[in-house]
């Protein structure tokens, strides 16, 4: 590898074109073409000082990009002009055997992004490569180890490490392939972003920031290019990149030319040159970013990086109200507190940022501001115990609003509602009882319309999981018998008001699930094991037993060919697993089976999609992900959710959260892309009881929705 020419020195007198110049005046082009155009030529001749001939240059190039096609700059400009050999081609060279590498996607100041098939794991990924300049300023092995460390961070909106490495002097590092845009591709098109968008990607992008500051991890380098948009939701990219460099090239960074951070987002401390740099120089630049997505430019633009640096130091951020007038004071006075000159000044935390702007965080698993219990941990599954009867018999915990049944005891998503008297469809107990006992408790299972309007109640003792048959004519559900002490299957018909008992033993038969064509129902059943999943016709008959296993398992939804099932594992550790059981009883394949929290899997009504509740990010949240193999993952809720079930078009996904039932419209999905996520709207408020499976359903129509809620 030849000697890297500083860019300091690239800048001086005329000099002829040799590759390590051609890497210059490429490194000035890419960064002039991230200024504004009416700004650009002061950029350059900013940046290319006395050196007239690289002035040249780089404004014949700039040019050139303004009169071609959108693809000219695919290549670096040496490439393009031929100057040096092809850099795809060395890369590929050199990941040969592990990757393969397709074609260029983008070219900046610090690397190079490519995509690439990771041979291993037949994925799709983004691999960059550092500049050679900065990767011999730094040293490949007190970067790499570095950059080991940002490999932890594991959260919805932060865009993961997959793997780093050094060959033929090159450095680089892997990261997920993201079929989306850039913030700053939407910003440059749109301009002022409406105020609902730009606040929904603040709060995922604080989310993601106070996530790695819990864990010591400040991004130093918080901007519209690194944040990936995808299915309309923010990834932050390049998480601790900048701290690797530092940390690992030190004061040798500044004889390349490149500078840590960019200018229109640092901090005043960030500008200044110091070292101490703490979570609250991230809040400036997301104050920053906010403030350009709601006002169309960066706060305290300026003709050069110099004079950018002067008036963060030295002047007072514009306010809002100047430059567009929607914006609400407390909006506004938010952002100037993040902006504020000195750390003190600011909030304290990306957390508090986004709480004073309406948006705020979810508690941390186990925080006292959850509303969940004092452990906030999941309760261990006994074997061949009715863990309903045990805690329906403590009325004292339905009495303070702890959640029956197996609880997901860390949500908060129980609220005040009143509802009108509805019609009863009361059930018998068995040949010899007509009726329920006329005490039911503190929970009952309601029908309500699309404004929680109550439509009926049909009375069960303690009901559990109901379930709309695909007709929407019956539901299934679980129900103590009289005398019992667990739970069987019962089948109400809507439409006549007559109900029957499916199941009839004591094996605590619970969780139905209805085939497609309402001709079977699975369920849940003790066994010596823990709990088996069994089935039968949904109109009597002997049942059939589908799976066997050690621990509990249940299912949440059947394929819509009737060809298997997603299934709810205890997979061991206090933890949940979503598994596909096929329904000739085969062995059981995992589809999402990690270190989170994964349950209440439902598939989309074209087989396609497959929507659960994960708290991988320190919370319950809802996504969306392909089917069969999970591998475009899409966040649906934000600030938490959990439990969703679609529409029968595929249109609407619906989930709980905080006491209000959400709707999400969605796109048209494609086999290649996930379906869009648009609008959420609160649909009605309700005191939904919060169990380990879905204790809720929808009809197909999306009209009607039959719920078990606290009294």
């Amino acid at each position: 590898m030849s000697t890297p020419v500083p860019e300091a020195e690239a800048v001086g007198a005329s000099s002829p074109m040799t590759p390590e110049r051609w890497r210059a005046v490429d490194a000035i082009l890419k960064a002039a073409l991230a200024w504004e155009p009416t700004e650009r030529e002061a950029f350059v001749a900013d940046a290319c000082g006395e050196d007239s001939q690289l002035r040249h240059e780089v404004a014949s190039l700039l040019a050139a990009h303004d009169s071609a096609a959108d693809d000219f700059l695919a290549q670096p400009a040496a490439e393009a002009l031929g100057a040096l050999p092809p850099f795809t081609a060395r890369l590929a060279k050199a990941l040969a055997g592990r990757y393969s590498i397709e074609r260029e996607l983008a070219h900046g100041g610090m690397a190079t992004v490519h995509l690439a098939r990771d041979l291993r794991h037949g994925r799709l990924v983004a691999i960059k490569v550092l500049r050679e300049e900065l990767a011999a300023a730094v040293g490949a092995e007190r970067f790499l180890e570095e950059i080991r460390v940002t490999s932890s961070l594991h959260h919805p909106h932060i865009l993961p490490l997959f793997d780093s490495g050094s060959a033929d002097g090159l450095l680089w590092y892997v990261m997920p392939f993201v079929e989306g845009e850039t913030l700053r591709s939407r910003l440059v098109r749109e301009g002022q972003l409406p105020v609902d968008v730009a606040l929904q990607l603040v709060r995922e992008m604080a989310d993601a920031l106070e996530h790695a500051h819990c864990r010591g991890v400040v991004h130093r380098d918080v901007k519209p290019e690194n944040v990936l948009l995808e299915g309309g939701h923010a990834l932050v990219a390049d998480f601790g990149i900048a701290l690797a460099l530092e940390h690992a090239g030190g004061d040798r960074l500044t004889r390349t030319g490149f500078a840590l951070g960019t200018p229109q987002y640092m901090a005043p401390e960030q500008a200044a040159g110091e070292r101490a740099i703490d979570a609250r120089a991230d809040v400036y630049a997301l104050g920053a970013v906010l403030h350009e997505m709601l006002a169309g430019q960066s706060p305290l633009a300026a003709s050069s990086p110099a004079a950018v640096r002067w008036r963060v130091r030295n002047e007072p951020p514009p306010a809002l109200a100047t430059r567009r007038a929607d914006v609400a004071p407390f909006l506004d006075a938010a952002v100037q507190r993040a902006l504020a000159k000195h750390p003190s000044d600011r909030f304290q935390s990306a957390a508090a940022f986004a709480a004073a702007l309406g948006v705020p965080l979810a508690a941390p698993l186990g925080s006292s501001e959850t509303g969940s219990g004092a452990s906030g941990g999941r309760p261990s599954h006994g074997r061949m115990v009715s863990a309903r009867a045990a805690v329906y018999a403590a009325g004292a915990m339905l009495a303070i609003g702890a959640v029956c049944g197996w609880v997901l005891a860390r949500s908060a998503l129980v609220q005040r509602w009143t509802s009108t008297a509805p019609a009863i469809v009361a059930p018998p107990v068995d040949a010899s009882v007509d009726r329920w006992p006329a005490k039911q408790e503190d929970i009952s299972l309601t029908v309500v319309d699309r404004a929680g309007k109550p439509q009926r109640t049909i009375v069960a003792n303690h009901p559990w999981t109901p379930r709309f048959s695909p007709d929407g004519r019956r539901v299934a559900y679980g129900a103590f018998g009289a005398g019992r002490s667990s739970s069987d299957i019962w089948v109400t018909d809507l439409d006549a008001g007559t109900t029957r008992r499916l199941t009839d033993d004591d094996a605590d038969n619970n969780d139905p699930q209805w085939s497609a064509d309402g001709s079977i129902v699975a369920y849940s059943a003790n066994a010596p094991g823990g709990k088996d999943l069994l089935a039968r016709q949904s109109g009597g008959g002997e049942a059939r037993v589908l799976a066997t296993r050690d621990g509990t398992q249940f299912a949440s939804d059947w394929l819509r060919d009737g060809s298997a099932l997603l299934v709810t594992d205890d997979g061991g550790g206090n933890k949940h697993d979503i598994l596909v059981q096929p329904a000739d009883g085969s062995p059981a394949r995992p589809y999402a089976a990690t270190s989170a929290d994964e349950t209440a899997a439902r598939v989309s009504p074209d087989g396609r999609w497959v929507a659960y509740t994960s708290d991988e990010s320190g919370r319950p949240e809802v996504y969306l992900d392909s089917y069969p193999k999970p591998a475009r993952r899409v966040a649906i809720s934000l600030g938490g959710g959990v439990h969703p079930v679609w529409r029968g078009d595929g249109r609407e996904l619906y989930y709980w959260n905080d006491g209000a039932l959400m709707a999400v419209q969605l796109g048209a999905a494609t086999p290649w892309a996930p379906p869009a996520v648009g609008t959420r709207s609160v649909l009605f408020h309700g005191k939904y009881l919060v169990g380990l499976n879905t204790m809720y359903d929808v009809s197909s129509n999306g009209e009607r929705f039959l719920f078990v809620q606290q009294r």
